[in-house]
């Protein structure tokens, strides 16, 4: 007789080992209007179990001394910085926000960024800053930075085409799963999937880990199911957001 764990006895009822069901998000909160007190023109932190984001938008604002080797005056220009808090992680770490994944983070925000930001509708040659801080990572933080990105535009009230929403996804024991924590990070194959709201559009697809082809299908379509219930988290705030806003330009 074959020898079954306590891991066994959840995956045969389909319970992950913190207790969720495969298709289940952990608890999501969304703020914005984070950094109230500083030249921030929107800011939001977006979290998801133990993994939290912050992120800020300046701008747009007239081009700085300290900017004007890499400006372009013909367009928009949009810079993104990506760090991580020294604590974030159990990973000891040298550098924040110069070493290679933070590197490549930012560069894949920016492109994101670009890609969704109606630049006709700013002043061409002016800039638009975005930072965004990973504090704590408990798996499925670039998602996260996603996600804390689109509220921060959203407080900002910068024109974009659409909102972006992320998911991670993954396949254990022969079951697709949404929203991988650290713990099923080290383990298993991970898609980042982000989608525009409207439309359902990917837009983002990015794969840790070898995943077998026979269950990508099944895998990106439950990390969309996933986009779209992190959506309605997105749009309650921001609307609760509009709400508080609209009440204080009454008032005035």
């Amino acid at each position: 007789m074959a020898y079954r764990t306590h891991l066994d006895d959840l995956w045969e009822h389909q319970i992950r080992p913190d207790g969720r069901t495969p298709n289940e998000l952990r608890n999501v909160c969304c703020e914005m209007s984070v950094f109230r007190d500083t030249r921030a023109s929107g800011s939001a932190a977006f979290s998801i179990g133990n993994t939290k984001v912050v992120a800020a938008i300046y701008g747009p604002h007239e081009v700085r001394s300290t900017q004007k080797k890499s400006h372009n005056a013909d367009k928009v220009n949009i810079n993104c910085e990506y760090s991580s808090a020294c604590f974030s992680s159990n990973e000891r770490k040298t550098s924040t926000k110069s070493d290679r994944k933070s590197i490549e983070v930012s560069t894949n925000l920016k492109e994101l960024l670009e890609n969704i930001i109606v630049t006709d509708a700013l002043t061409a040659g002016t800039v638009l800053d975005a930072y965004i801080e990973l504090i704590q990572d408990d798996g499925s933080s670039y998602s996260a930075c996603i996600n804390a990105l689109t509220l921060a535009l959203a407080d900002a009230r910068i024109p974009i085409r659409d909102y972006v929403v992320s998911c991670t996804a993954t396949i254990t024991n022969s079951l697709p799963m949404i929203d991988i924590n650290a713990q099923e990070r080290g383990s298993s194959p991970e898609l980042t999937i982000a989608i525009t709201a409207k439309n359902n559009q990917i837009i983002v697809l990015e794969q840790a880990n070898l995943m077998p082809s026979m269950y990508l299908k099944d895998v990106v379509e439950e990390g969309v199911k996933g986009c779209q219930k992190v959506y309605r988290f997105i749009e309650e705030a921001v609307r609760q957001q509009s709400s508080v806003v609209d009440t204080a330009l009454k008032s005035i």
